[in-house]
């Protein structure tokens, strides 16, 4: 058991983004028609490679309930969404996020290959905002959606 954990951390320490994912990394950085609201990568462990999953363009939602609704409950993954928003004086303007999806329920070997491959991952794009989260719903309350749950306050923190 340790033995096959070793050969898979191994292989995923060198996983690299594939030349699939590096253009569609492109179409959510940049404008014009075939430019993506978001994008889903996983990790082909066989392959060595970071893997495009799904993109705006294979789902029907848009914006960050796309993104979120595509996640999986049990697997990590890396996405990046370019986030709109109006700024305090109401102009319109965006930012790149890479975000880091580790549900805390996902498998133990799965976790740590994603954590393996993050940082290096993260290095080789450009113009990104790194954001990490354990939960969907922590997702939606970061970019704002109308679908996030209120956080429930913790009764422990009422003391003054």
């Amino acid at each position: 058991s340790c033995l096959s954990l070793s050969v898979t951390m191994s292989s995923a320490t060198f996983a690299s983004p594939s030349q699939d994912t590096k253009k569609i990394f492109k179409r959510v950085k940049l404008r014009g028609k075939k430019k993506l609201d978001w994008a889903i990568f996983k990790i082909d462990v066989k392959a060595g490679e970071i893997v495009p999953d799904l993109t705006s363009a294979d789902e029907k939602v848009k914006g960050i309930d796309g993104l979120v609704k595509c996640l999986h409950n049990l697997q990590p993954r890396y996405a990046v969404f370019d986030h709109e928003f109006k700024t305090k004086d109401g102009r319109m303007t965006s930012k790149l996020f890479f975000i880091a999806f580790t549900p805390d329920n996902a498998n133990q070997t799965d976790r740590v290959i994603y954590s393996q491959a993050l940082k290096p991952f993260r290095e080789s794009l450009t113009g990104i905002h790194p954001a990490s989260f354990t939960e969907k719903n922590e997702i939606l309350l970061k970019f704002g959606s109308s679908n996030a749950q209120e956080e429930e306050e913790d009764e422990d923190e009422d003391f003054d």
